[in-house]
């Protein structure tokens, strides 16, 4: 008579309690895809959206901070701050495939900006999208049904959609199922007792050790099964008509590195689909590595691009992008610097003819108000392409 008792669990309360008995290798991938755009959004919406259109003045286009700018780094709308705003719109984009901010004016005919959470597309091709059945919501719950209908002269629309990488990613999916169901069987088997109960002769009747009533045999396992798997200190009362033995105790058990494994190539997998270096996926850099600018260069840039084009057609317009006006990511202090640390480079900078003010931007100090910390400095030698020499600037 052969019975299997699970001495050990850990694989299925882990897997049962952690995905909620779903599919497994979806929900790693998807717990992974997160950690991944979370990078990206954070990466992106900490950085200035800065403005530049045309001073009436002196009719040079120069960085601004106007209501444009206050609506996309400060205030958007009446529940969100810029940065909250940014970092949403970014998490739908990248989640969704797609994204649509909403252009509203106030009363003084200010910008307000809202991020729709769900909405309808036209199937138009060759004129501008409409959209219909808008809804927008806070983080409190709170939801609106839009009533009017949106066209691109009131809307930003978004869209990253893209067939042919969903069906590779569900084909990872699917076979990386199969791997991982494999190494959890493997460990399960492993790691639960096989138990064999041996009974010499005939049939003989069964009688409980502690009531002395007669039983039968179905009952008498399931009272040695309870006991051997019970979590508690427990005596187990045999008969002496029978022998309890362990049909794999020197087998020895298996640990959980096959499913380690096979976690890790999901999640590796997942961070070279999203253009992420591993040790920024798993936050193990190093000061020699070059995981940051690679992050940035393949993994993000192409976001802030498209971001950066959804503004200006929304917010500048054609004839004032033409003439100039546009709307720029500030990139430059996507990492930290610490000004100590930056004394080098900033020395440079002022030999090369930064003032002090712009140095002070990139490193986000306030500008100084005198007229000293706005000159430019060349303190090197330049050739011109005939090979005089320009200025000595000293």
């Amino acid at each position: 008579m052969l019975f299997f008792t699970n001495k050990k669990q850990d694989a299925d309360n882990f897997f049962d309690i952690l995905l909620n008995k779903t599919n497994k290798t979806d929900c790693i991938y998807t717990i992974a895809e997160a950690h991944a755009i979370d990078l990206i959004a954070k990466t992106i919406a900490k950085c200035e959206l800065q403005v530049f259109s045309k001073n009436l003045k002196s009719k040079k286009i120069e960085k601004t901070k106007d209501e444009i700018y206050w609506a996309l780094n400060i205030q958007p709308n009446y529940y969100e701050n810029g940065t909250s705003f940014i970092y949403k719109l970014v998490v739908k984009l990248l989640t969704k495939k797609k994204a649509l901010v909403l252009i509203h004016k106030d009363m003084r005919g200010n910008p307000i900006l809202y991020i729709a959470d769900d909405f309808v597309v036209s199937d138009s091709l060759l004129y501008g999208k409409v959209f219909s059945n808008v809804i927008i919501s806070d983080d409190e719950g709170n939801s609106l049904d839009m009533i009017k209908r949106y066209d691109l002269s009131n809307s930003i629309y978004f869209s990253i959609m893209n067939d042919n990488f969903k069906k590779a990613s569900d084909n990872f999916k699917a076979n990386m199922s199969k791997l991982l169901d494999t190494a959890i069987k493997s460990y399960k088997r492993s790691n639960t007792a096989k138990w064999r109960l041996k009974n010499p002769g005939g049939q003989p009747k069964i009688r409980d050790a502690e009531t002395g009533e007669e039983i039968d045999y179905s009952t008498y396992k399931e009272k040695l099964t309870n006991g051997l798997i019970s979590e508690d200190e427990a005596i187990i009362l045999l008969s002496q008509l029978f022998d309890l033995e362990n049909l794999n105790k020197d087998i020895g058990n298996k640990d959980l590195g096959d499913i380690d494994k096979g976690i890790k190539q999901i999640t590796d997998t997942v961070a070279r689909n999203w253009n992420i270096p591993l040790d920024i996926y798993y936050g193990s850099k190093t000061e020699k590595s070059t995981g940051t600018n690679d992050f940035i260069t393949f993994a993000v840039d192409m976001y802030f691009k498209l971001l950066e084009d959804g503004f200006n057609i929304g917010l500048v317009g054609q004839r004032d992008y033409l003439q100039g006006e546009y709307i720029k990511f500030n990139k430059h202090n996507i990492t930290h610097r610490d000004i100590l640390d930056s004394t080098t480079g900033m020395d440079k900078l002022m030999s090369n003819g930064f003032s002090r003010n712009e140095i002070n931007e990139l490193l986000e100090l306030p500008k100084i108000d005198e007229t000293w910390a706005d000159k430019h400095y060349v303190t090197k030698n330049y050739s011109n392409v005939e090979g005089g020499v320009e200025d000595n600037g000293e």
